[in-house]
């Protein structure tokens, strides 16, 4: 679906033809009002077969709903124009005639916008600018063929303008809107081609994936503009310097969010966080849930989500309690009495924490004595998991539960706070 090969007057001596008679019906009121009742009834007979067939079809074949949209109407159009030809015999109104030719040249316009649009699936946004692409290209096909019979038309189809060095042409604008939008269906198709293949790779981690289909899309999508704005007719020299000196400006107002995005490939290539992991950074506690280009999403202990920009997780001391492996130390502690049997208290703390079903058996609990003053001894019982994200302060809970209760059963008395 292109602009560029449009029909010509001057190198079609049988449009030109087509287009004088025409213009001549034009100018007898009789035939026009003729003309535009017959057109009018092609145009209503075309939505009402259309309007039919698609209630008809519903959603269930979403292909086929596709072609109807696209060509069902153009075709009825050129269908009741030919049965009019027939009917009248020998139909010879040239502007009849015309709009046939236009119309056939809209059928193939859409059917190029169908097969675009069944092959790549755009999404919904993309699929409203493909339609109405074909749409911009028809009647830019339109503007070629009456350009040279209209001084209006001729100047608004060459009016070109030009500013900081840049020239653009109402031709060039049309197609590179009309191609971009194709460009632009296909290129975000491929980035989520490329995407898709990542994420089914089994050697890749998932942080080389999110960088890989991020560097990819990138690379992608500068493509695409690059080649947009060649067919518009943009001089790239040009445009380079004028990116030049918007990127300094947005350079020095955007450069905390150029950070967080080259932080957030550091971090994703060295894998120093990953998806999964528990740390603490800038006073937060918790376990990596997601991760972008721009920031690292980590889900505290409390249940807050904290958006986290990549920056500073390359500035900023980061405890990372997962990157060996999955274990994590957790700690319960009680104060009891300085006359306590020490050795039966222990023994009582050990068993309370191997009891518990989430509580590694390797390495072993274990208690130790952190303090002693005036009030009593300090005891800490240090345990470890592997599935924080399951919750650590309900197997502390269990853990105290189970530690006052042996200490209640075997008369092991706590200090009153």
């Amino acid at each position: 679906m292109t602009v560029n090969a449009k029909p010509s007057l001057e190198t079609d001596p049988e449009l030109a033809e087509i287009v004088s008679d025409a213009l001549d019906v034009v100018s007898n009121p009789t035939d026009l009002i003729v003309t535009v009742l017959v057109l009018l009834a092609a145009l209503t007979i075309a939505v009402l077969v259309t309007r039919k067939i698609k209630l008809k079809l519903g959603h269930q074949r979403p292909a086929l709903l596709i072609l109807v949209e696209y060509l069902c109407m153009p075709l009825i159009m050129l269908l009741s124009l030919g049965a009019t030809s027939l009917i009248g015999g020998s139909f010879d109104n040239p502007l009849i005639g015309l709009a046939g030719t236009l119309l056939f040249l809209f059928v193939i316009i859409r059917v190029i916008g169908a097969v675009v649009e069944l092959l790549f699936r755009p999404t919904m946004l993309l699929r409203v600018m493909l339609r109405l692409a074909t749409v911009v290209s028809w009647l830019a096909v339109v503007f070629a063929v009456f350009k040279d019979r209209s001084a209006l038309i001729a100047k608004l189809y060459s009016a070109k303008l030009s500013f900081g060095g840049i020239n653009l042409s109402s031709e060039g604008v049309v197609r590179g809107l009309v191609v971009g939008v194709v460009i632009a269906i296909i290129a975000l198709w491929g980035d989520k081609t490329i995407t898709n293949l990542l994420r089914r790779s089994r050697t890749l981690q998932p942080n080389f994936v999110l960088a890989l289909s991020r560097i990819f899309s990138v690379a992608v999508w500068i493509t695409a503009t690059a080649v947009i704005f060649s067919i518009s007719g943009i001089n790239l020299t040009a445009l380079a310097a004028f990116s030049g000196a918007l990127g300094i400006g947005l350079g020095l107002g955007l450069q905390r969010l150029a950070a967080s995005y080259i932080s957030g490939l550091i971090v994703l290539f060295e894998q120093s966080v990953r998806v999964g992991d528990n740390i603490a950074t800038n006073n937060i506690v918790g376990r990596v849930t997601r991760m972008t280009v721009r920031y690292t999403m980590i889900r505290t202990r409390d249940g807050e989500e904290a958006i986290v920009p990549n920056d500073s997780l390359t500035s900023n001391v980061i405890v990372n309690q997962s990157w060996s492996d999955r274990n994590l130390r957790l700690v319960c502690g009680v104060l009891v009495k300085g006359d306590v049997d020490l050795d039966l208290a222990r023994t009582l703390f050990v068993e309370a924490m191997t009891a518990q079903s989430r509580v590694l058996q390797q390495p072993p609990p274990h208690m130790y004595i952190t303090g002693v003053n005036d009030k009593g001894i300090q005891l800490d019982g240090h345990f470890w998991i592997n599935d924080p994200e399951n919750g650590q302060h309900n197997v502390i809970s269990d853990t105290y539960d189970a530690v006052l209760a042996a200490f209640r059963k075997n008369a092991v008395h706590l200090v009153a706070q």
